[in-house]
């Protein structure tokens, strides 16, 4: 379920929260809060779009959305999203456009690439069943990207966009989704 958005901050509060893509849409697509919001359903249309291919390509276990489109802000200019999808799996695409594809979601040049209004990226998600320390490049590459993201999302501008990080923008104090997709069960 997804929690009320907090009064001051106009942002989710502290944490990560499981929903499903109905709540997501019904939330911040369909409320009646958002009726004359001039961007929020194409940008939600090319949020489908953009995740649609990604998952014809590679299964995409789940997603991660943050930023100002899960906040309330009436007009956003994109949705903020983060796809992860299984490293063993993502390394069986041959095809040359799918892989030109998952580069541009790789290098985060979705937008630039297709005009769709989605910041969005895929991380490799490494399996290994001990959640401990493992000396291997694909480990330490995943652990580095989910610790990043997750903090990235935890965090709040504390002045205006394109304002200089101040020390205050490192501190925890928003939330983000995460939409579990295909799952990790995937072959």
């Amino acid at each position: 379920m997804l929690p009320a958005v907090d009064a001051v901050t106009g942002s989710l509060p502290l944490g990560r929260f499981n929903v499903n893509m109905s709540d997501v849409k019904a939330r911040y697509v369909d409320a009646p809060e958002w009726a004359s919001s001039t961007s929020r359903v194409e940008i939600w249309s090319h949020f489908e779009s953009a995740t649609a291919e990604l998952r014809r390509i590679v299964p995409t276990a789940w997603v991660w959305i943050g930023g100002s489109f899960i906040s309330s802000k009436l007009d956003p200019d994109d949705i903020d999203v983060v796809y992860w999808c299984e490293d063993r799996l993502v390394d069986l695409v041959t095809n040359p456009t799918d892989k030109a594809i998952l580069d541009l979601f790789a290098r985060s040049q979705v937008r630039a690439a297709t005009g769709l209004r989605v910041d969005a990226r895929y991380c490799a998600w490494h399996v290994r069943p001990e959640a401990g320390v493992q000396n291997t490049i694909e480990h330490h590459t995943y652990t580095m990207q989910r610790g990043f993201w997750d903090d990235f999302w935890l965090r709040m501008r504390s002045g205006a966009k394109g304002d200089p990080p101040v020390r205050d923008d490192a501190f925890p104090l928003r939330g983000y989704l995460e939409v579990i997709l295909d799952g990790p069960d995937v072959i």
